[in-house]
């Protein structure tokens, strides 16, 4: 949702297993070599002897110059994972993760004895490698006595952050963030990582193929228990700006080039559909505009977070339930959706409508909404009233269908979900 959109912005994102960037001001003396600032904490081995040779190879695969020298830190894995769980810690809200916990739970994507602020720490603190500070411009790095093959990626994986950073500016995200355009804030935070991690991959290919299986290894060794005991949605949340930014930059350097890729960030993807579908992009299909009723509210609740859900949060929260194959296809025909969650302090709900490109779309989305709903939440079976789809157990849901609209109650109370039901009902459905 956009609060987790909020929490990966405020680390600008964590990576599985290779890399990530992040928010960070060590406490370090500075030193300068020939090429590059660095801190060291107290240095860690000889690893800032091949700092140089990993600028020029990042400026090489990037095409583009450092317009300053880039701070890096490097950090023992021990210390770095301190630093990534000390800065969550910082960011985490203790009262958002009470509502965040008891929706996950309603949608039946979170088991009740898991605690979503201790997974969330201990996951991030697990498979962060490396960050890059973007309002202090330092680079950090985990190792500790050499630089291993894996190492030398993840540098080159920050360093070109370091690099887009300079020429054109990645303050854009906490900028869009500010502004509550989350979903904006996630298509460019797509880009951001898609950049860094195809250039890390150029870079890896031009090692020679000992390093390229030595980096591999080490990559499949990495440490992975905490992310192995938690619900799978974890961790594809968690890769999809670097999996999906991936495909999305592969396909721009393939039809321009780097130079293309500098020339997203002057028009950057402003859904995440135009990330997951180039083709949206190159036309820059705008999302539908969709607006919840004003009065989609309870008596006794707050609305806390509403906005745009888009494409991936709906396929990765929404369709849990279905079938990976079934969740693209539901989640495809995304057109433009609006949301809203309230909290009473006790119990949750949550308003949606989804606009399908075509009624077609709509209609797939609804069928498979519903089955994703009797599959994991506590609801029991479901039935036809009015035409919606209706569930009614422990807790509430509701799915409507009117042409290329889709509406969608949950509620932990049923009168809650009822009250919402019928203000979302159109007034000819």
């Amino acid at each position: 949702m956009a609060r987790a959109t909020r929490f990966l912005i405020a680390l600008t994102a964590a990576a599985l297993v290779v890399a990530a960037c992040g928010d960070d001001t060590p406490a370090s003396t500075t030193t300068t070599t020939d090429g590059a600032t660095t801190t060291s904490n107290p240095p860690v081995g000889a690893l800032a002897d091949e700092f140089d040779e990993l600028i020029e190879a990042a400026e090489t695969v990037r095409n583009l110059q450092f317009l300053a020298d880039p701070v890096i830190t490097v950090v023992s894995t021990e210390e770095l994972a301190e630093r990534v769980r000390q800065d969550i810690e910082d960011e985490l809200d203790p009262a958002d993760l009470v509502i965040d916990q008891a929706f996950f739970e309603l949608l039946g994507i979170l088991p009740a004895d898991l605690d979503l602020g201790q997974a969330i720490t201990d996951l991030y603190s697990e498979q962060v490698a490396g960050f890059y500070d973007h309002e202090t411009g330092e680079l950090v790095v985990g190792g500790d006595t050499e630089m291993t093959a894996l190492t030398k990626v993840i540098m080159v994986h920050e360093l070109v952050h370091a690099l887009t950073d300079q020429h054109f500016d990645l303050s854009t995200l906490t900028d869009l963030s500010d502004a509550e355009r989350y979903h904006e804030a996630s298509a460019y935070l797509t880009l951001v990582e898609g950049d860094a991690t195809y250039f890390q991959i150029v870079y890896l290919q031009s090692l020679p193929v000992s390093e390229q299986l030595e980096a591999a290894t080490e990559a499949l060794e990495y440490d992975s228990t905490v992310l192995d005991t938690l619900p799978a949605w974890f961790g594809e949340d968690l890769s999809f700006p670097y999996d999906a930014g991936f495909l999305f930059v592969e396909d721009l350097v393939a039809r321009g080039g780097s130079a293309a890729v500098d020339r997203a960030y002057q028009r950057i993807p402003t859904t995440v559909e135009q990330v997951i579908h180039p083709e949206v992009y190159r036309t820059f299909e705008p999302s539908r505009e969709v607006t919840l009723p004003g009065n989609a509210i309870v008596p006794g609740y707050e609305i806390t977070e509403e906005g745009e859900l888009g494409e991936w949060n709906l396929r990765l929260y929404l369709l849990d339930g279905v079938e990976d194959a079934d969740s693209i296809i539901g989640s495809a025909g995304w057109g433009g959706d609006d949301y809203r969650i309230l909290w009473n302090g006790t119990d949750v709900a949550f308003a949606y409508e989804f606009q399908g490109d075509t009624p077609r779309d709509a209609e797939e989305l609804a069928g498979l909404l519903a089955e994703s709903v009797d599959a994991r939440m506590a609801v029991g079976n479901g039935s036809t009233r009015n035409g919606a789809t209706v569930f009614q157990g422990e807790d509430y849901a509701w799915i409507l269908l009117d042409g290329s609209s889709v509406y969608f109650v949950a509620a932990s109370d049923p009168a809650a979900g009822q009250s919402l039901a019928e203000v979302l009902t159109p007034v000819d459905g």
